[in-house]
């Protein structure tokens, strides 16, 4: 396991630089908890508009001024919301790193939110809501997240949330969400590239010090490296929802659509769950090794019904969906659902064998250390790590992890996990008899 110098400053923010010299260049992620799971009642949507609107304006800088610096230096910058986290992400020469930082304090720390560029983002997001809303795959999504959870539950709006409740947003909305989700305590700044660790943390805390209250440097940190990981940062606390007590049947009619997609979801894992890695080698099995896993072999393969078909389950501060996937031609969807439904059933009652478990856990396991190669995908992993409270040490042992799930560990999470009387089924697309579906 390679050491991952951090340093947690006094105003709460944590920092975590990783030297790799094999590139002049860096990558930065900073990671809040103020994703789309906080917007507010009514307001869905909140998050992402706020994440658009973040380098159109800061400080006494404008949209210009801020997009000129970039460009000049050859920055890429990105701000997106997602269902826990709002990240942003930057990648530059190694030599801009000072300036860059100073930019990234005064962007999420002074953003003024002109009037101007609320108008223009918010026509934006309506726009990409409008499209959204007519892709079958998206829809399917939607309606899985609806019926999976409660009213009221976090993560049961759209990421973007709806036409309706962008269009209620108003820019003391987007200054009111910063003031309250955007705090030093609790966020994280990761760096990978080429860089000295020791002076890359004393000059973020130097510059990132100062972002709500503020140290005067690394000395009155905590500080270490990934064998000395700090303890994780309190998090919101996000219910789980009720499990269904039946198979939940939607259907999303869309009109001038020739493909149907389906999704059949399961209530899925947190990220800190133990048996998180038994349900990577379990997701491997079922919908992600090689062409599609088991669903792949079946539905794809041998019956020729997909265009696509895999299983996937995202798990984060709360318990994500479990779920499998496939599009299909409309008079295709009974027999492809059928095969996925009993393809499914067997791993629950017959298990796994001993060549699924040896190949998926060799792919996963060797994956590991791939995904650590770019400075990009470092500084997103390491920063992932350690906002789930899993430590920065956490891409290292993950690996050992997988090779240590057995057969009997794969087995109780696919019982546990997948539970065929106790589902959400959703299908959009062209217009289907929901009685034929049950």
């Amino acid at each position: 396991m390679s050491a991952v110098p951090w340093i947690r400053l006094d105003n709460g923010l944590e920092v975590i630089a990783r030297p790799n010299g094999a590139a002049r260049s860096i990558a930065v992620q900073l990671v809040l908890e103020a994703g789309a799971a906080f917007d507010p009642a009514e307001k869905e949507g909140t998050a992402a508009l706020v994440a658009s609107l973040l380098d159109r304006g800061a400080g006494s800088l404008s949209a210009a001024a801020i997009a000129g610096f970039f460009d000049d230096l050859g920055v890429a910058y990105a701000a997106e919301a997602h269902r826990d986290t709002l990240d942003i992400r930057l990648r530059l020469l190694s030599d801009h790193l000072p300036g860059v930082l100073e930019r990234l304090r005064l962007i999420v720390a002074e953003p003024t939110f002109p009037g101007t560029e609320v108008g223009r983002q918010k026509g934006q997001l309506l726009t990409t809501i409008a499209e959204r809303d007519q892709d079958t795959a998206a829809v399917s999504e939607m309606g899985l997240q609806e019926a999976l959870f409660p009213p009221g539950h976090p993560y049961r709006h759209p990421r973007l949330g709806t036409r309706d409740s962008v269009s209620r947003i108003e820019r003391a909305d987007l200054v009111a969400f910063h003031r309250h989700r955007f705090r030093s305590s609790g966020a994280i700044v990761s760096m990978a590239g080429d860089f000295d660790p020791a002076r890359a943390l004393a000059l973020a805390a130097s510059i990132l010090g100062t972002w709500n209250g503020g140290a005067d440097g690394p000395a009155r940190g905590a500080r270490g490296t990934a064998g000395t990981a700090p303890g994780p940062a309190a998090r919101a606390s996000i219910p789980d929802p009720p499990a269904p007590d039946r198979t939940i049947v939607v259907v999303k009619p869309i009109d001038g659509k020739t493909q149907a997609d389906i999704a059949l979801g399961f209530r899925g894992p947190r990220r800190l769950s133990p048996d998180l890695p038994a349900s990577l080698v379990l997701n491997s099995i079922l919908g992600e090794f090689s062409l599609g896993g088991r669903l792949g072999k079946v539905i794809r393969e041998r019956a020729g019904l997909a265009y696509y078909v895999y299983s996937r389950f995202s798990a984060g501060l709360g318990p994500g969906p479990f779920v499998a996937r496939a599009g299909v031609a409309p008079d295709r969807v009974r027999r492809a659902l059928d095969l996925m439904r009993r393809t499914i059933e067997q791993i629950v009652r017959r298990g796994v064998t001993p060549g699924e478990l040896r190949d998926s856990k060799q792919a996963l396991a060797a994956s590991v250390p791939r995904s650590m190669e770019t400075n990009p995908e470092a500084a997103a992993i390491l920063a992932d790590a350690e906002f789930y409270g899993l430590g920065i040490d956490y891409p290292w042992r993950l690996a050992e992890m997988i090779r240590a799930v057995t057969r009997r560990d794969v087995e109780e999470a696919a019982r546990k996990y997948l539970t065929p009387r106790s589902c959400v089924l959703v299908v959009a697309g062209p217009e289907l008899e929901k009685e034929t579906l049950a």
